[in-house]
């Protein structure tokens, strides 16, 4: 059985010209076209939103850790502060 492929659908994209010159170098470098550079970009982004939100799922089984956290670490210019800003619900 052959595998079934979806047909294209044209995209138009706003795109400044120095990007534009970097995906064709990369594309050119990879031997692949620019629209397969595009695909490949929509792939990792989306597999890093499921993996993100399995991340949340983690952190929301085990946020009672997390309540002895001063509010005010949140807002901390450090790498603590960055990490519960990217992984772990504010407290209210």
């Amino acid at each position: 059985m052959a595998a079934r492929i979806s047909p294209k659908t044209k995209l138009t994209l706003s795109v400044r010209a120095k990007y534009v010159a970097m995906l064709r170098k990369a594309g050119a470098r990879r031997g692949r076209s620019v629209s397969d550079l595009v695909e490949e970009l929509a792939e990792t982004l989306d597999k890093q939103q499921e993996t993100s939100e399995e991340l949340s799922d983690f952190v929301k089984r085990f946020s009672g850790v997390l309540s002895d956290v001063p509010a005010s670490a949140w807002t901390t210019d450090d790498r603590m502060g960055e990490l519960l800003r990217k992984h772990a619900p504010r407290p209210q």
